[in-house]
């Protein structure tokens, strides 16, 4: 009866997680090359919100500005690319032979 009252909860409590962060939308950057140091969400005015670094070559967010991803890499270049704004999911993929070659919105 315990166990079956603790699985019920672990699932409500993942049903309510899972909700909550697909409502909430995200900014994901996929790094390709291994060359990107830095992700942000920047606005027009020059506000910058990070993405964080889940594991290499992958960065996340979930957005409470709204603008587009710059994605910083280490040759010193930067790029732009996507729209992000709360409740919406933007995927960026960079790809190339050298960093920030390429940004592909997916």
């Amino acid at each position: 009866m315990r166990l079956t009252l603790a699985l019920a909860a672990a699932a409500m409590l993942g049903i309510l997680v899972g909700g909550y962060l697909w409502l909430a939308g995200s900014a994901v950057v996929i790094d390709e090359t291994g060359g990107v140091e830095s992700t942000f969400v920047t606005t027009s005015d020059g506000r910058e919100q990070p993405l964080y670094r889940v594991w290499s070559g992958v960065f996340y967010t979930i957005p409470r500005l709204e603008g587009t991803i710059e994605v910083r890499c280490a040759n010193g270049s930067r790029a732009r690319s996507g729209y992000v704004t709360r409740h919406w999911h933007t995927r960026i993929r960079v790809t190339g032979s050298t960093p920030c070659a390429r940004l592909l919105d997916e």
